[in-house]
């Protein structure tokens, strides 16, 4: 590869007295730096931004309404305060997954499809670099997408319900970080290892991107479609339906993982292990996709 396409694709020789660092975070530092320089990162963190601001207005101003709801001679009530924030909590993880789906895509999806078309296992390789050290940048890198859209800012939220709320809810809201992070870390998940694996098969970013995409509203309304018609099976191929049941049995510590009584049939599988098993086979799917390419193109 020469020196001007390398120069195009965005890398930049380092000054002489820069520290040294590990290669995974400077591998995934870069890859998120080129992606900062395009237009479409920073339309899709606004649309982002957009849904985290429209769920802190809805909490705020449901949870002030609880609180001051004794001026008008209602009496104040700690479990409908809880309820109100576990229902804000729960959505914001559902519908935040698809706008992170989205972030990730436009910013990630070219994280390995673009240096297998440049040729940059070449410039990668040509140190003493471990496909191990690769894999742990790009997917750290894609990662940190959605822990900056979606598990940073479902923490917000609830510390933002916790500061609203009298000392007589607070207490009951505590227990609302178990799921809302564990909620989060299944999301970060899924979609770093996924966008990965697929940017592996493909050459050009923009059509990883577009396909990831594509996938994402594909398995949202046909799988839907299919459960629908009576094959409950489908529903645990749709990552979203997954995280939607994994979200529902987290926020509903009561129900057991194997009951059929979690929310609505209509937006969430019967299991929540099946849907958390289906989460991690998306996961380990993207994972074997990335490690099976690097085995495939890079010798030792």
């Amino acid at each position: 590869m020469s020196r001007d396409r390398v120069f195009d694709l965005g890398y930049r020789g380092l000054p002489p007295d820069t520290p040294r660092q590990p290669p995974a975070w400077a591998i995934a530092r870069t890859m998120l730096m080129l992606a900062w320089r395009q237009r479409s990162t920073k339309v899709v963190l606004l649309v982002c931004l957009a849904v985290l601001g429209g769920h802190g207005l809805w909490l705020v101003s449901a949870l002030l309404f609880e609180r001051f709801a004794e001026v008008g001679g209602a009496a104040f009530s700690a479990a409908e305060m809880v309820g109100e924030a576990r229902e804000v909590l729960a959505n914001f993880l559902r519908v935040q997954f698809f706008t992170s789906a989205l972030a990730v895509a436009v910013i990630a999806g070219g994280a390995v499809a673009d240096d297998r078309a440049a040729g940059a296992f070449d410039l990668y390789f040509a140190r003493p670099l471990t496909r191990r050290d690769y894999a742990l940048g790009k997917l750290g890198g894609a990662a940190l997408v959605p822990i900056a859209t979606l598990l940073l800012p479902s923490l917000l939220l609830w510390v933002t319900a916790v500061g609203i709320a009298p000392d007589d809810a607070s207490g009951d809201l505590w227990w609302l970080v178990v799921p809302s992070l564990a909620g989060g870390l299944c999301a970060v998940a899924v979609l770093a290892a996924t966008i990965i694996g697929l940017s592996s098969l493909g050459q050009k970013g923009r059509t990883v991107t577009v396909v990831y995409i594509a996938l994402m509203i594909f398995m949202s309304s046909v799988l839907e479609g299919i459960v629908a018609a009576g094959y409950d099976w489908a529903g645990y191929l749709a990552p979203e339906r997954d995280l939607h049941t994994v979200v529902e049995w987290l926020f509903e510590p009561g129900q057991s993982m194997l009951g059929s009584q979690i929310g609505s049939h209509h937006t969430t599988n019967a299991s929540a292990l099946g849907a958390f098993l289906g989460l991690c086979g998306w996961a380990a799917a993207g994972l074997g996709l990335l490690w099976h390419r690097l085995r495939t193109e890079v010798v030792g």
